[in-house]
């Protein structure tokens, strides 16, 4: 199963900010932010987002498996674009509580810097409990470099 390479994969925990995206069978796209990422040992991404929030997603996801996921770092713009093709929506359990908090505490530490305060960026995004989240899990079919940059496009070689 293809596989992020190690340092994009804790990328993934790093602090980023999280995109998602997916298509309706007609093509029509949805999007939202996604609260919480990681590589799971056996290759594949695993995504956390808000129910409430992230409905029109769930729905293309459910109707056609694409997903197409960004991690950014805000202090850097250190970027990850990752493409699957055989997503699937998931039931959130306890154990993505840890995930969510990992997230939440990587992220405040990066935007503190710039003003920020860990209240308003937990009250803003993070304040739900595992009632609120789902999981959307997927193998990576494609990934990209996407920081700025010279480099920016250029293909991440993904592990067999």
């Amino acid at each position: 199963m293809p596989t992020l390479p190690p340092e994009w994969a804790a990328h993934l925990e790093s602090g980023t900010s999280h995109r998602v995206g997916s298509c309706r069978a007609d093509g029509r796209p949805e999007i939202c932010r996604a609260l919480a990422a990681r590589s799971l040992p056996d290759g594949r991404v695993e995504l956390l987002v808000n129910r409430g929030t992230s409905g029109p997603l769930l729905d293309a996801v459910r109707e056609t498996g694409r997903v197409a996921y960004v991690a950014s770092q805000p202090d850097t713009n250190r970027t990850l674009h990752v493409k699957g093709a055989d997503a699937e929506v998931i039931p959130a359990l306890g154990e993505h509580m840890d995930l969510l908090v990992r997230s939440r505490d990587s992220f405040v530490a990066r935007v503190a810097p710039f003003g920020f305060t860990a209240e308003a960026i937990r009250g803003f995004w993070f304040d739900v409990g595992l009632h609120a989240l789902q999981g959307v899990r997927f193998t990576p079919s494609g990934a990209w470099d996407q920081s700025p940059g010279p480099g920016a496009g250029q293909m991440v070689e993904l592990l067999p």
